[in-house]
């Protein structure tokens, strides 16, 4: 990702707010960059792209950085403040906005003329804050508020007519980029509003009070400006939030777009319902909470239950990513640890519910998993990559669980996720398997039993077969034989699901069994 644009730019980019989201999502291993040739305070849509070092730095950038995806651009915003005036008519505001839409393209051309595969979002505004920050001011102080020249030459308008303009421009934004290739807009208006509410009253009209997470969003309160809480230099500045504020503004674009975005999954699979996940040690187990750690002295490891049948198994898996939720954390954090991951094809133990069993059983494999995510803070995500040798467990036909254990000896230090709603899930990549695809082979004389099989595959067919060659779902070959009869000894392959392959001269047929 690069970040590109104006003062918005500036400040959310030096106030890392993007870097801190991709780890608060668990999206660590992603880079984020920007500097100030890119984030410039001040830039207008209409002459950001007229620099011409500007533009060249911008292009080697991208054609320097081949893995770029996604370019973050913030403009529009002072081309509106420094031209818009309260006695202009919705048509002379409707041919600002126009003008301005005009320049972004102009913009978004010529980065996709460097690159037309790169995404390119616009990432908006919410409410500024002109009336409360220097109308309230005596008339001495108005005229030394750094805004004040700004807010004058609009005619001093009020919350309602400002913020009124800039629903308009939203309006546009959502317009354009729902019609230009590759080009998308989160709407943030009213974000403020909703993260901060409004606690104290007002100083200017409507001097009404509101309490956080009570307006809609996006919209807002059109008659009320952003809090004082949210904005920069204490709550001076008219427009500009403070770097929290920023980290939130940022945030909202990752939940509604880069989320899914940069996962990029072709199928995600949620967590069964939270009665089967939870926590196992030697002495307990429950569903009450989903923890891992040490718990005065007792180690805890964590049991996710997902059904797995829905896998597209005509597909080679070559990523599997699990996301978990911190909801609570006692002691000191635990993701500089290693995190032993086991898989087991059905359930850990004699249910599909937690259980003490569960501790104690090792299941089909397991290993060091490679985390992403810090978990700085309760509600941030925690991404598990799942080796990829743990991918020939995952069962297709029902069933699969995982339990996660930090080995410590700390007396109590517990990491404690969230087990409700779509808040534990595991993002599957595939690629194009020939060995896996069945719609084309030649099965219907061909049967296979007992599918599944613990020891003996044996083979009924009207034509006889020379020989087998038998591939896991990643289309690797595990065993080739020259064939002795109708009956294969598999007790020597790992429980999972198989590609049998049986050749009789030209022909060859081709189906699927499971090994237990």
């Amino acid at each position: 990702m690069m970040v590109i644009g104006d003062s918005w730019a500036f400040f959310s980019w030096t106030g890392d707010s993007y870097n801190e989201n991709l780890d608060n999502f668990g999206l660590s291993d992603i880079d984020c960059f920007s500097n100030t040739t890119f984030a410039v305070n001040g830039s207008e849509a209409s002459n950001y792209f007229d620099d011409a070092a500007r533009v060249q730095a911008l292009t080697d950038y991208i054609n320097g950085n081949p893995d770029l995806e996604y370019v973050h651009m913030s403009l529009g915003g002072n081309d509106a403040l420094g031209t818009w005036n309260i006695n202009y008519t919705a048509a002379q505001t409707d041919s600002l906005l126009e003008v301005i839409m005009l320049d972004i393209k102009n913009g978004v051309d010529l980065i996709h003329a460097v690159n037309p595969n790169l995404k390119v979002l616009i990432s908006g505004y919410d409410y500024p804050n002109f009336d409360e920050t220097i109308s309230t001011l005596n008339s001495v102080l108005q005229p030394f508020h750094p805004y004040y020249n700004m807010w004058d030459a609009m005619g001093q308008p009020n919350a309602e007519q400002l913020n009124g303009v800039l629903e308009d421009a939203t309006m546009k934004f959502e317009q354009y980029a729902a019609i230009w290739n590759n080009v998308y807009f989160v709407d943030n208006l009213g974000l403020m509003q909703f993260h901060y509410g409004q606690n104290t009253a007002l100083q200017t009209p409507p001097y009404g009070t509101y309490p956080p997470q009570s307006v809609t969003v996006p919209g807002g309160l059109i008659n009320y400006p952003s809090p004082l809480d949210a904005l920069n230099f204490g709550g001076q500045d008219s427009f500009h939030l403070n770097d929290d504020a920023y980290e939130v503004f940022v945030s909202r674009h990752f939940s509604e777009f880069y989320w899914y975005q940069l996962r990029a999954p072709h199928q995600t699979i949620y967590a069964s319902e939270s009665t089967k996940n939870g926590y196992t040690s030697s002495a307990a187990a429950g569903s009450d909470m989903v923890k891992v750690g040490n718990d005065n002295f007792e180690q805890q490891s964590a049991i996710l239950h997902f059904n797995t049948a829905p896998m597209d198994d005509t597909y080679q898996l070559v990523r599997a990513s699990i996301f978990i939720k911190r909801d609570s954390l006692n002691g000191s954090n635990l993701t500089a640890e290693d995190l032993t991951l086991a898989i087991k094809s059905g359930n850990f133990g004699a249910t599909d519910s937690p259980e003490v069993d569960d501790y104690s059983d090792n299941g089909d494999f397991q290993a060091v998993a490679c985390t992403y995510g810090s978990l700085n803070a309760d509600g941030n995500y925690l991404r598990i990559d799942v080796p990829t040798d743990m991918f020939q467990y995952f069962n297709t036909t029902g069933t699969t669980e995982f339990k996660l254990a930090y080995t410590i000896s700390d007396s109590t230090r517990i990491l404690g996720f969230e087990n409700i709603g779509d808040d534990i899930l595991m993002d599957l990549e595939y690629t194009q398997n020939p060995f896996a695809t069945v719609s084309d082979l030649k099965t219907e004389d061909l049967k296979l039993y007992p599918n599944p099989t613990k020891d003996v595959l044996n083979i009924q067919a009207a034509n006889k077969f020379t020989n087998a060659r038998i591939y896991n779902t990643s289309g690797q070959l595990v065993k080739n034989m020259t064939l002795q009869g109708t009956a294969i000894d598999v007790q020597d392959l790992k429980s999972g699901i198989y590609i049998i392959e049986l050749v009789n001269g030209d022909e060859v047929s081709r189906s699927r069994f499971v090994k237990e």
